[in-house]
């Protein structure tokens, strides 16, 4: 039995195909989805288009991530006061390309899951931890310990940082594939992992395929989400240039100067100069 383990693809299709090529040259039986499939990136629809046919080709295993969860959210009527911004932008983009069908697939869809595949031993799969999906888990933290004291398997697969990494406590062992779309690490690369079940027991490897960079940008420049979220795929393009975590170290830098200036920036409500202030001292923009 082998499997493939996708997270956070955040619809760079550009690097989903290279892992499906991979897939389907190495005779995966299954795929295990992770959550954060789409936003981000331009034309959620066709990364969701990919994951059908992969849904209709293979056996496949979803959880939701956060992503997911804040279209759920915004479908309910939730205020979130989503608008064409640096902040939430990309958000907004994405909910206007995808269908009311879509969510209701993520609303379907548990944050939490065990599976079990017949011959083999039970995963735990989640897409930040088991409590929530966004929470970070990182190896050897103390959370992330007293997690793996209390999990019911001895497998627990996990997403949500982008950094590819695996984890041994208490005779269980932690996997997180890293990102598909926006991987830290090296540049312009897709991350994902491999399981097989040898010698009753799931071995790993964890892939690093590159993937053409320049396509991917020249994709976002031919969409109107650079119009409408501004900064944002700006920092999402340079993290898959860099391999570095641009969005977060963007957006701390902003919040600061317009603090610093006085401005009340409650909720994150920046104001669009201070992102592009932030963007040209870290060198996202020129």
């Amino acid at each position: 039995m082998k499997l493939a383990v996708l997270s956070d693809i955040h619809s760079n299709y550009i690097a989903f195909e290279t892992c499906i090529s991979y897939i389907e040259h190495n005779q995966v039986d299954g795929i295990l989805f992770l959550g954060d499939n789409i936003s981000d990136c331009p034309n959620p629809e066709r990364t969701l288009g990919l994951i059908k046919e992969l849904d209709h080709n293979y056996m496949t295993f979803h959880i939701r991530g956060n992503r997911e969860e804040y279209f759920i959210d915004h479908k309910d009527g939730k205020s979130d006061n989503w608008e064409y911004s640096s902040y939430r932008g990309s958000l907004l983009y994405t909910y206007e390309h995808i269908t009311a069908a879509d969510i209701e697939h993520f609303r379907q869809q548990e944050n939490c899951r065990v599976i079990q595949i017949e011959g083999t031993a039970p995963i735990t799969m989640v897409h930040g931890s088991p409590c929530s999906s966004r929470e970070l888990l990182y190896a050897n933290s103390e959370k992330t310990r007293e997690y793996m004291e209390e999990l019911t398997t001895d497998y627990l697969l996990c997403g949500h940082t982008h950094r590819q990494f695996s984890y041994q406590y208490c005779n269980k062992l932690l996997i997180n594939p890293g990102s598909v779309g926006v991987a830290i690490g090296c540049p312009a690369t897709a991350h994902f992992a491999m399981l097989e079940w040898k010698q009753n027991k799931w071995e790993y490897q964890l892939i690093s395929l590159p993937f053409d960079f320049k396509e991917v940008e020249c994709f976002f420049l031919k969409s109107s989400l650079m119009e409408k979220a501004y900064v944002w795929p700006k920092c999402i393009l340079k993290s898959m240039e860099t391999g570095i975590n641009m969005g977060p170290l963007c957006a701390k830098a902003a919040y600061d100067m317009a603090v610093s200036d006085g401005i009340n920036a409650k909720n994150n409500n920046i104001p669009e100069l201070y992102w592009r202030r932030a963007a040209k001292e870290l060198g996202i923009v020129s």
